[in-house]
């Protein structure tokens, strides 16, 4: 008598169609610009897990698609490195997580964790969701963190991709030379996302105060008119030519920090794709929730608006930009202003907008 069900014995062919339906994209995809969260990475859905705890033979078939994705907590990283040996399954991974919260073990991690990690895994996409300081500790871009108490920013997001993975016949690149997570791929898309600076609003002068992130950094490398020493890694401006995609999100951050994110966004001589995004997501109230302090409610506001100004006249003057967008248009009190912002300085008729956020160059 056979010990599997007939459903079992269907060819592997039609079991690859049927989990193929089964397969979700991972939550943390589509939540890169909401408030950076622990929860990011948690799904209501777990179709392929329960399939794969009806039998060993399901496990089998759904083993690989459950390890597509995967988030990593770096004091487990030699359980999980065994794992992965035994298994087999390193190939699969195409995207990996590392989430870190201020009272995580892994707050205090090796700052050179990927050198590890990235040394029996190639995915194509890893996502950094940390405080600042381990960001920056994880690039090679150690941040300015004086004013982080003004704005008391737990969490952001460097999501980092690229356009193809090394195949059998490449070599990787040499991760104990590398000093930075930049350099330890040939990434081609970077998203950043810098969470929200209303808090410093509440305190006099907010505008003098100084955002904990690495854009800061990246902004305020030596250049024409600066007498700033050149940040690390040293290779930065090499590596930011090397983007074709910036995304950037930040909640209300004041338009001097957004010239300084703009800086940097200028020495991305390859981008043709640039998004912005400075209000808050649809479902964030966080507006709400900080108006009850000192903060002059209209502040905010008039920062978006200068920035977008500053955003509108950079997007004209980047001649590799093909593509810009918009992430505040939802925003109904201040869409009209924005459109008019915008179209003053790009809408011309190099660029065309779609009505909905994007706009094109000819």
């Amino acid at each position: 008598m056979s010990a599997f069900s007939p459903v079992e014995l269907l060819p592997n062919e039609l079991w690859d169609e049927i989990i193929g339906y089964l397969f979700t994209e991972p939550p943390s995809s589509k939540r890169l610009h909401h408030a950076p969260s622990l929860q990011l990475t948690e799904s209501p859905t777990k179709d392929l897990k329960h399939l794969a705890q009806c039998s060993s033979g399901f496990l089998r078939l759904v083993r690989p698609q459950l390890f597509t994705h995967v988030r990593l907590n770096l004091h487990d990283e030699p359980d999980f490195h065994s794992f992965m040996t035994k298994s087999g399954l390193a190939r699969h991974i195409t995207s990996i997580i590392i989430a870190v919260g201020e009272d995580s073990p892994d707050h205090r991690a090796d700052p050179f964790w990927w050198r590890r990690v990235l040394g029996y895994l190639d995915p194509a996409h890893i996502m950094v969701l940390a405080p600042p300081t381990f960001i920056g500790e994880t690039i090679g871009s150690p941040i300015m963190d004086g004013h982080s108490w003004a704005f008391d920013i737990p969490l952001q997001i460097l999501y980092m991709e690229r356009e193809c993975r090394f195949d059998g016949s490449s070599k990787l690149p040499d991760l104990a030379s590398c000093t930075s997570l930049l350099r330890a791929r040939p990434w081609t898309s970077v998203t950043f996302n810098e969470s929200s600076s209303l808090k410093a609003y509440n305190h006099y002068e907010y505008f003098l105060s100084c955002v904990p992130s690495i854009l800061r950094e990246w902004g305020m490398m030596r250049g024409e008119g600066r007498n700033m020493p050149l940040q690390r890694p040293r290779d930065l401006p090499l590596l930011l030519h090397g983007l074709s995609t910036f995304s950037y999100t930040a909640v209300f951050p004041f338009y001097n920090h957004v010239q300084i994110v703009l800086d940097a966004v200028l020495r991305m001589g390859s981008l043709r794709r640039l998004d912005v995004q400075l209000a808050p997501d649809r479902n964030n109230h966080v507006t709400e929730i900080e108006q009850r302090g000192s903060m002059d409610a209209n502040d905010p506001w008039m920062e978006l608006a200068t920035s977008y100004s500053l955003i509108g006249f950079t997007v004209s003057q980047m001649d590799s930009l093909k593509e810009f967008r918009s992430g505040d248009l939802h925003v109904e009190a201040v869409r009209d202003d924005l459109l008019a912002n915008l179209n003053d300085v790009i809408g011309d008729a190099a660029w065309v907008h779609d009505g909905r956020g994007i706009w094109k160059r000819n």
